[in-house]
């Protein structure tokens, strides 16, 4: 199944003007900023190149200025004591959110404490975090995963073993990774055979669990690749590979036909609706039955008591299921429409055009009735599918990035990042980052979940 996928993928797939020799081969593939700013980094084919890319991470110069650490961020991440499975020392990826994102955006649905309700655990929870980060090309994240796995004693085989067609896994874990895969390369695309395929292994609020991590782990990936984070000096990942798999061409990571070190193959995506078509799919959406049971208002309330009077949105009805985790990733959802040094209207021109291109109707409604509250016309807002209405220099660049890490997230480069530097402050540029990796992960749970549209 998974060779017939990747097979189909290779004959439909978009190829960039990027000539292969330029970026050489084997563990010596280079980073973008070595074959040029305006270039994607290449998709490592094998383990051993991956794991030389994984290596060179350390030395990345990040896109965003990040210090080196002072004494005292050092003491104090030893007195942590780290992340599970990361073990004790500075985490990069922190580091960036708490110099450049507002406190407000910083808290909210990342509570490492264990939600009563979730069941699913690691390591298997960081697999499919793993074959998300392999998916997107994120580097940083799938560095992150190895040494995870490898805390929780997963062995070289093992962990290699998630890169392979999955044949070899139990019926549970191919259901599972294959909808991750999907969830992640082609949301568009969920279904309601896809959810049924995991529920069927995966009972009650457990692949509702699946949705909400997959989801997560795309966001962060969007945010750790997109700004060029460094990996942390002290991991080790330069170890032995097996003689049998080391030459061996992954059959997760978005590879051409002929299967070597490339820039990442697109999903193919469809032209965008009409307005006509949008228009009666925003409405016809209104009627759709959700795929999980929402909470209602009352129950909803005591998970979360200090929501705004009025109406309790779906996706808070959805979310209050898991009353610990749901309730901070309500919060973060909540405090990404009321905070930010981004002007009001680029958040909701962010969250459309993502909602465009991910055919998240639920997520789409959402924008617009932000962007009428704004002041907004119809003629307006689906200009933005077109980016032809009146839009100034730095906004036109940032929903172009909008686009581009939305479909493509390996496709970024540090040219991507330094246009947007020249219209807006480092805080800006990494709030506009940050709010389009957050709609990628409300767009995902939503539409997966298929819940009623609504605004």
């Amino acid at each position: 199944m998974q060779g017939t996928l990747m097979k189909n993928i290779g004959m439909r797939l978009f190829v960039l003007s990027v000539v292969w020799t330029h970026f050489g081969a084997g563990p010596g593939l280079a980073w973008s900023q070595e074959g040029g700013a305006s270039q994607p980094k290449p998709v490592p084919a094998t383990r051993d190149e991956m794991k030389a890319a994984l290596d060179r991470l350390k030395g990345r110069q990040p896109r965003l200025p990040l210090p080196p650490p002072t004494a005292e961020e050092e003491e104090q991440a030893r007195q942590a004591g780290g992340a599970r499975g990361l073990g004790p020392g500075l985490v990069n990826n922190a580091r960036m959110r708490n110099r450049y994102l507002p406190e407000e955006l910083r808290v909210g649905g990342f509570s490492r404490d264990p939600d009563p309700v979730m069941q699913l655990k690691a390591p298997f929870i960081t697999e499919l975090f793993w074959i998300s980060s392999r998916i997107n090309n994120c580097h940083y994240c799938l560095g992150h995963q190895e040494s995870k796995l490898a805390a929780d004693g997963l062995t070289e085989d093992q962990v290699a073993a998630l890169d392979g067609d999955w044949s070899d896994q139990s019926p549970a874990r191919q259901a599972a990774f294959a909808f991750t895969r999907k969830l992640t390369y082609e949301p568009h695309k969920i279904s309601d055979s896809d959810v049924a395929a995991v529920r069927q292994h995966f009972p009650g609020l457990q692949t509702l669990e699946i949705m909400y991590l997959v989801s997560r782990y795309n966001a962060t990936n969007r945010w750790t690749d997109s700004l060029g984070i460094p990996q942390e000096g002290h991991r080790d990942y330069l170890t032995p590979t097996a003689a049998a798999i080391r030459d061996r061409a992954s059959a997760v990571a978005p590879l051409p036909v002929s299967r070597v070190s490339a820039v990442a193959v697109e999903a193919p995506r469809p032209e965008l609706e009409s307005r006509q078509e949008v228009e009666r799919r925003l409405v016809e959406g209104r009627k759709r039955e959700p795929r999980f049971p929402l909470l209602g208002e009352a129950e909803t309330r005591q998970v979360k008591p200090d929501l705004p009077p009025g109406p309790v949105a779906a996706y808070v009805r959805l979310l209050a299921h898991f009353p610990k985790t749901g309730a901070g990733a309500i919060q973060s959802q909540l405090n990404l429409e009321r905070f930010g040094r981004v002007s009001p209207l680029l958040k909701g021109r962010i969250a459309w055009v993502a909602a465009r291109h991910d055919r998240a109707w639920y997520a789409l409604g959402h924008a617009r009735a932000q962007l009428r509250g704004l002041g907004q016309t119809d003629d307006q807002i689906f200009a933005l599918d077109t980016l032809s209405g009146d839009l100034a220099d730095g906004d036109r660049l940032a929903l172009k990035l909008t686009r581009k890490l939305t479909v493509t997230p390996q496709w970024i480069t540090d040219e991507d990042i330094a246009g947007l530097r020249q219209h807006f402050p480092d805080a800006e540029v990494a709030e506009i980052v940050y709010r389009i990796t957050q709609a990628a992960q409300f767009n995902r749970l939503t539409e997966a979940a298929s819940l009623p549209c609504e605004g």
